[in-house]
């Protein structure tokens, strides 16, 4: 993704436009309008197939009677059930389109709302999952990269549940309390490998008892010559904080998004680690 810079705007300005904005800002609502009208518009009327795909796809009731609706009137009323009813009807008419067969490339009006979406910096973004395009979730410049590469480098076990955890967090409604439990079955699996390979049940409970066991587990990371920061003690932390916040869940209340974001990235930074070699044994100082 590229946002488009003006010839004269500073680093300042630049920086402002790179900031994620809301779901649908003001400067994006027009484009949104009108790719709605060009998908659903037939000659000035929408198909009644049409109406009927997206009230049972999302299950409303826009009232019309019978037949083909007038495309300004049904744009108006899907615009009326707001913004995020207005992106789920997006991504409904995105998860039609493929890319291309002969050459992979993006279809046109996927492309196009793709560009509006980057260029606003909305909080949704377009992306290619299962072979199909669909709505999610914006992250920040950076993040999105690190989580592929947590992804990529761990061992199958914990990259497929890392990816079922980054998977449901972008979705625009995501399963908080599954996001958290997938994450905490990757490091699960890239820590249990590392520090109790015999174990074939790896948990966070066994993996950070074998941390307070074995006192030469540490970070490859230099300390100064009074061993501080204590890395060991940093795992520790990190892991017992995973731990926490899977049984907090269990409260009856669900985690925020904000708090299942924060869970998947702590559980990437320790899967990159534990997978990359960066969690080592150290001869202890006699």
């Amino acid at each position: 993704m590229s946002v488009w810079r003006p010839w004269d705007a500073d680093d300042d300005e630049h920086a402002e436009r790179l900031v994620i904005r809301d779901l649908i800002p003001d400067s994006m609502r027009a484009a949104v309008r009108a790719w709605l009208r060009n998908e659903l518009d037939s000659g000035y009327n929408t198909d009644e197939r049409l109406v009927t795909m997206i009230q049972s796809a999302l299950r409303v009731n826009f009232g019309f009677p019978p037949g083909r609706v007038e495309t300004g009137a049904l744009v108006g009323r899907i615009e009326e059930s707001g913004d995020k009813f207005v992106v789920r009807v997006l991504d409904l008419f995105l998860s039609e389109y493929s890319p291309v067969p002969w050459d992979g490339s993006t279809p046109e009006p996927v492309a196009d709302i793709e560009w509006h979406f980057d260029q606003n910096m909305s909080a949704a973004c377009v992306r290619l999952e299962s072979g199909v395009y669909r709505i999610a979730r914006r992250l920040p410049q950076g993040v999105e990269e690190a989580a592929h590469e947590a992804v990529a480098t761990a061992n199958e076990i914990a990259g497929r549940h890392l990816l079922k955890a980054w998977t449901e967090a972008r979705s625009l409604t995501p399963d908080t309390s599954a996001v958290m439990t997938e994450g905490i079955r990757a490091v699960e699996a890239a820590a249990g490998s590392v520090l109790t390979p015999k174990d074939r049940k790896p948990s966070l409970g066994k993996i950070v008892g074998a941390l307070r066991d074995q006192p030469e587990w540490t970070l490859v990371l230099a300390t100064r010559d009074d061993g501080h920061p204590d890395h060991r003690l940093i795992l520790i932390g990190m892991l017992e904080t995973l731990a926490f916040a899977e049984q907090h869940r269990h409260s009856g209340k669900d985690p925020s998004e904000t708090e299942c974001l924060t869970h998947v990235q702590l559980a990437s930074t320790l899967v990159a680690w534990f997978s990359a070699g960066s969690v080592v044994q150290k001869p202890m100082s006699v």
